[in-house]
């Protein structure tokens, strides 16, 4: 039998114990999946567009997940604003279901080539690679358009089998410790990034897919932690 001291305490620990295992439930999920919410994993362009093939989860380190975090950490695996800050074209918008429908991309980053500060301006004369950039509400996961193009002289139209090509640079650009140096806090920053392969939940082939050019149907999730 239980004393009534020991049943006294354990009442005392019990709103404890409860909000401890409610806290459990509200770890954040790797991302919401857009079309359970009626959202698309193309984003939209001119009646079509282009498979998000790839996500930062929403359980990398949450300074990954800021504008500008996200964006040092894409300096550090070779991208950058586009050359002089200037974009040419409309912007192309997702619906990630998070319930603010149609909204437009925060920007394009586009491969340095090797060449810091020029580099971008290098990859619009020559084409290579660029992603457009969609953060989901309420998860913070970062949902990118992955593509490779061709040089200014083709209009940048994508190149063949561009989409997959695309993704794949990124990832192996990604994938394990990168440093990258943060100009503003006056430090460099070591990321460690860890992919996941999804399959089933975009179908593969060019369906609804810009510039007709076909994609595998697989997603590569990266998960981001600051080391």
């Amino acid at each position: 039998m239980f004393s009534s001291t020991t049943l006294a305490a354990f009442a005392l620990a019990l709103p404890t114990l409860i909000s401890a295992t409610t806290r459990v439930t509200e770890i954040p999920a790797d991302f919401i999946n857009p079309t359970t919410k009626g959202g698309s994993w193309l984003d939209k362009s001119a009646g079509l567009g282009e498979p998000l093939n790839v996500v930062i989860s929403a359980k990398s380190s949450p300074e990954v997940l800021t504008d500008d975090g996200f964006l040092q950490y894409a300096q550090a695996i070779g991208f950058d604003v586009e050359c002089l800050g200037l974009h040419l074209g409309d912007p192309q918008t997702a619906n990630l279901g998070d319930g603010r429908g149609d909204v437009n991309e925060t920007r394009v980053l586009r491969s340095e080539l090797g060449v810091l500060g020029l580099g971008t301006c290098l990859e619009t004369l020559e084409g290579g690679n660029h992603f457009r950039d969609f953060p989901q509400a309420g998860t913070g996961a970062r949902f990118l358009a992955v593509s490779k193009e061709e040089d200014l002289s083709q209009h940048h139209t994508i190149v063949p089998d561009g989409y997959n090509i695309g993704r794949d640079l990124l990832v192996a650009s990604a994938v394990g410790q990168k440093t990258g140096f943060d100009f503003k806090k006056f430090k460099f920053t070591t990321y460690n990034t860890v992919l996941t392969e999804l399959t089933g939940l975009i179908a593969p082939g060019a369906d609804g897919v810009n510039h007709g050019i076909a994609q595998d149907g697989v997603i590569k999730m990266l998960t981001v932690t600051i080391v």
